[in-house]
């Protein structure tokens, strides 16, 4: 550890306003996986106060997205044609998207209407519905009274199933 084959190095990091870090050119040669500089040409790992040191910004605004450094003296009019450009661009590509998913909506719509609206019920017993209605209204703490005409009104729900199911099943599928 303390000998002189020890490979141990001591990091210092100086707090600056602005939000930047100072490094030494070893770290920023290391950085690069550049080979570090031999030590009989360096003084100390760490330079003095007074002596100026590399940078690297770490300024966001500054950067792209892909860590590409972007010109700081860019003329306003210039940037805000391109920010126009760019909202006109995503206005149109919307309304693309928008119209494409309202003629998917339609598509889907037709498809689901087609399949399920084309059937229309008539109303089936309706004599008997109006039997058991009236018996209930006439009978009404005592509906066990009405349980002939709800038998009667059942089975001939149950014989109209039977007979619409047994149309739907002979029809071609369309």
């Amino acid at each position: 550890m303390g000998g002189q084959g020890s490979t141990q190095r001591k990091l210092v990091i100086e707090d600056v306003e602005g939000g930047t870090v100072k490094i030494t050119e070893a770290v920023a040669r290391r950085l690069q996986g550049l080979p570090d500089v031999e030590e009989g040409k360096q003084a100390s790992a760490a330079p003095p106060q007074n002596q100026k040191q590399p940078q690297q910004s770490q300024d966001p605004s500054s950067q792209g997205q892909n860590g590409t450094s972007y010109p700081n003296n860019i003329n306003p009019e210039v940037e805000d044609f391109y920010v126009q450009k760019l909202k006109e661009l995503q206005e149109i590509r919307n309304a693309e998207l928008q119209k494409q998913t309202k003629n998917q909506f339609a598509k889907a719509v037709k498809e689901v209407e087609d399949k399920f609206i084309d059937y229309t019920a008539s109303p089936v017993c309706q004599d008997l519905q109006c039997k058991v209605l009236e018996c209930y209204q006439a009978n009404g703490k005592q509906t066990l009274n009405c349980s002939a005409i709800v038998n009667s009104f059942t089975a001939c729900v149950d014989r109209a199933r039977m007979a619409a199911s047994t149309t739907r099943t002979l029809q071609p599928v369309s």
